[in-house]
């Protein structure tokens, strides 16, 4: 057992969350924090210094990000070890949340250093907020891989969980990451949120049925709240219009009918049968 309150050391590192957009939307002592630590790493010093030029406040910067060599880690617990406070920023919201700091903290509280929040902005919390969807419980997974066969079956683990789920997601990858979800989940309320804090801040309500018609030019960042729907079965779906939908979209009805039958527990060559001999055909 370790308790931080027990520590020797009494220097630390400290995780300083940033604006996600605003410049205003930093604490009072996330500005001091920032004046008073010994060293200052960041992920990138160019976007750090436009902050810093804002309240006026001019330091040195080091740059610390995903690529950083375990030469730079070792740089940092050296400093530390030299009695040195250290913090941490990243270029928006709060590090080690799909930024970069998961291995430094480790490191550190394995070396029996303090780690100490400087809370703030976070797209995540931002969004669920403002979201309008059911919050008790839910989860925030982040960034699906970027590889189509590897995101469906990180959806297909998801699709049970009886909870709000927060994605972030790339305007590249929006709408192919949106026709996997359609796949997998099939109807859910969703919400899709993006420049939060910005100018062009905007929200977007839908559901996952209707993923085709939302606009192709979508920019900036992106956060993707999905709603649980609760468990589907022939009962519950109008399998004619999902294959409609689904048709729409591009994909066979082959494919439609084994999506639909993984969804629902019935036979595909059932689903696509009836579907052909349907009346209105």
């Amino acid at each position: 057992m370790i308790r931080s309150s027990e520590l020797e050391k009494k220097n630390a590192l400290y995780v300083i969350s940033s604006p996600i957009g605003n410049l205003k939307d930093i604490t009072l002592r996330a500005l001091e924090t920032i004046k008073d630590v010994d060293y200052l790493f960041c992920e990138d010093t160019r976007v750090t210094s436009k902050l810093l030029a804002h309240y006026n406040i001019e330091r040195e910067l080091d740059s610390y990000h995903d690529f950083s060599s375990k030469e730079k880690e070792d740089y940092i617990l050296s400093l530390l070890n030299d009695g040195k406070n250290v913090g941490i920023i990243s270029d928006c919201g709060t590090p080690i949340i799909s930024d970069p700091g998961f291995e430094l903290v480790r490191r550190c509280k394995i070396e029996g250093f303090r780690i100490i929040p400087i809370p703030g902005a976070s797209a995540s919390t931002a969004s669920i907020v403002m979201s309008g969807l059911p919050v008790k419980p839910y989860m925030f997974y982040g960034f699906l891989d970027h590889k189509p066969s590897k995101k469906k079956k990180e959806l297909e683990k998801l699709k049970n969980y009886e909870t709000t789920i927060i994605f972030y997601e790339s305007p590249l990858r929006i709408h192919e990451t949106l026709k996997i979800m359609y796949e997998v989940f099939g109807r859910r309320e969703c919400v899709l949120l993006r420049e939060i804090t910005k100018i062009y801040e905007e929200s977007i309500d839908f559901n996952l049925e209707e993923y085709a018609s939302l606009p192709i030019d979508l920019k900036g960042e992106m956060v993707l709240i999905v709603s649980y729907n609760g468990e589907q079965n022939e009962n519950d779906i109008d399998l004619f219009k999902e294959i409609d939908i689904i048709l729409k979209s591009g994909l066979s009805l082959k494919e439609a009918s084994k999506m639909l039958a993984k969804r629902t527990g019935l036979k595909a060559s059932d689903i696509y049968n009836d579907y052909l001999r349907r009346d209105d055909k």
